[in-house]
């Protein structure tokens, strides 16, 4: 039994990598853009874009981004395990989370909350978004 699984370990990765050899990468679109908290822009906010699971995509490939000081964001996704610009296209929920609330060390005091945790849910998030092929802009505005 042990040895079947030992073969087994050692025939399954190489065929593993081989199929995953020959698909391509998904179409994406280039996309940048601000996010505006109540009108302003904020840095350190984490932004994905989620596939939306009625696009029927073969694989579903998140993006995401850290906004800078002027809130701005620039997408980038993984395939085959390099980083590559951009996101794939379709209809996209799109969550924002403050990384304030998340990178606490222990004792330290809760910064205020500046966004509801609805945007960093995928099932209650407002934001759906559509990234089409080529270069775009996305601002995306969180209003709570």
């Amino acid at each position: 039994m042990l040895r079947r699984h030992f073969v087994v370990a050692l025939v399954v990765p190489p065929v593993l990598l081989l199929a995953s050899c020959g698909k391509k990468p998904p179409e994406t679109g280039l996309v940048q853009g601000v996010v505006l908290v109540k009108g302003k822009p904020m840095s350190r906010l984490a932004v994905t874009f989620m596939p939306e699971p009625s696009d029927g995509k073969e694989v579903a490939t998140n993006a995401f981004a850290e906004t800078d000081e002027q809130g701005k964001y620039q997408l980038k996704h993984y395939f085959n395990g390099k980083e590559l610009p951009g996101a794939p296209v379709g209809w996209n929920r799109v969550l924002v989370e403050d990384l304030r609330q998340s990178h606490l060390g222990q004792g330290q005091a809760r910064p205020p909350q500046f966004i509801s945790f609805d945007y960093a849910k995928p099932s209650t998030t407002p934001l759906r978004v559509e990234i089409k092929p080529g270069e775009q802009t996305i601002n995306l505005e969180v209003t709570r």
